[in-house]
C-alpha cells in the first residue's frame, strides 16, 4: 500500500508524524508481530519493540507512530505468524513530498528536490 502524503499534512508540533492505519494496528496486538520502519533503500531506522534503536532522523516510535526530525519517505513493515500456522505480512510506503516542489521556479525548488534523493 503507497500512501501519498505533503510533507505539510504530516508536520506537527514535535515533528513530522507517520501514522499507522487502525485496520492495520488490529494485528499489533499479536506477541507473534514484528513491526518495522525502514528507509527507502532499505536501512532500518526504528523498531517500535526496541524504541531506544533508532537512527536519525527518527525521534520517537510507538506500535501506532514514528516522528521524525525530516519529511522523508519511509517503509512500514508488519509481519505476524501464529501457531496456527497463519501467517500476515503487510506494507506500507510514505511517500512524501514538499508542497514547494510543485511550485514552477520556486527558490525553494532545489531543497525541495533533495529530501526526494536517497542520500539520507
Amino acid at each position: 500500500m503507497d500512501i501519498n502524503i505533503t510533507c505539510g499534512e504530516i508536520q506537527s508540533s514535535v515533528g513530522f508524524l507517520y501514522v499507522i492505519l487502525p485496520v492495520i494496528l488490529n494485528h499489533t496486538n499479536n506477541p507473534d508481530c514484528e513491526q518495522s520502519w525502514y528507509f527507502q533503500d532499505g536501512r532500518l531506522i526504528a523498531d517500535p519493540s526496541d524504541p531506544q534503536r533508532m537512527i536519525d532522523p527518527a525521534i520517537s516510535v510507538s506500535s501506532d507512530r514514528l516522528v521524525t526530525s525530516h519529511c522523508v519517505n519511509l517503509n512500514y513493515q508488519i509481519i505476524c505468524d501464529s501457531a496456527d500456522g497463519s501467517h500476515f505480512s503487510h506494507g506500507i510506503m510514505f511517500r512524501v513530498r514538499n508542497e514547494t516542489a510543485v511550485t514552477p521556479n520556486s527558490d525553494d525548488l532545489n531543497e525541495a528536490s533533495l529530501q526526494h534523493s536517497d542520500v539520507f
